[in-house]
């Protein structure tokens, strides 16, 4: 039997979600945006539900595309607000639209959230090697780039909507030491 990260092992949802992308280091714009939304979305609530309305958001959303979600006229925003098929705190809808916004005025200056977020960890992803039942105290490691994206502007960004970005695109490798998939991940960045 295949040993995996517990939570993994609640829905198969969550096994896809845990077997395929969690923690495998992403430098896409577009996915990077996406994996930070998503997160933003999920403040309060599961990642089982998040995955639930992944589809509907994605679609509502042009695929995370910020290009496009920047370029969201008022009706648009109105019917998000009262579409059933995704999560309507509006709130969260506005964060993800004012994000947009200014992930794209940030490109056109040049600048990149993966650079951004990989020099945080130096390039390199960042392993704590952890066992079962230990718990990471992860606002050391994310106050200074939670600041900093605050500072540039991106809403809705606490240390632990950041640290879950950073784990979710493989900047940091948290799966168990005893999880298959955390060897599999480093050596990938080997």
């Amino acid at each position: 039997m295949t040993s995996r990260c517990p939570w993994a092992e609640k829905s198969p949802q969550l096994l896809i979600y845990h077997d395929l992308e969690w923690g495998v280091p992403v430098h896409d714009e577009r996915q990077l945006f996406e994996n930070l939304s998503l997160e933003i979305f999920q403040a309060g609530l599961t990642w089982q539900l998040i995955l639930k309305y992944r589809q509907a958001l994605k679609h509502a959303f042009w695929d995370f595309n910020p290009e496009q979600i920047a370029e969201l006229p008022p009706s648009k925003l109105q019917e998000l607000y009262h579409d059933d098929r995704i999560i309507r705190n509006h709130q969260k809808i506005d964060a993800v639209v004012e994000n947009a916004r200014v992930l794209t005025s940030l490109h056109e200056l040049g600048w990149r959230l993966s650079e951004t977020v990989w020099q945080h960890v130096n390039g390199v992803q960042l392993d704590h090697h952890l066992q079962a039942n230990e718990q990471l105290a992860f606002e050391w490691f994310v106050a200074d780039l939670s600041q900093t994206l605050r500072h540039l502007g991106f809403k809705r960004i606490g240390q632990k909507t950041c640290y879950s970005m950073l784990q979710a695109s493989g900047m940091v490798n948290d799966h168990l030491l005893t999880c298959y998939r955390h060897d599999e991940i480093s050596d990938s960045e080997s």
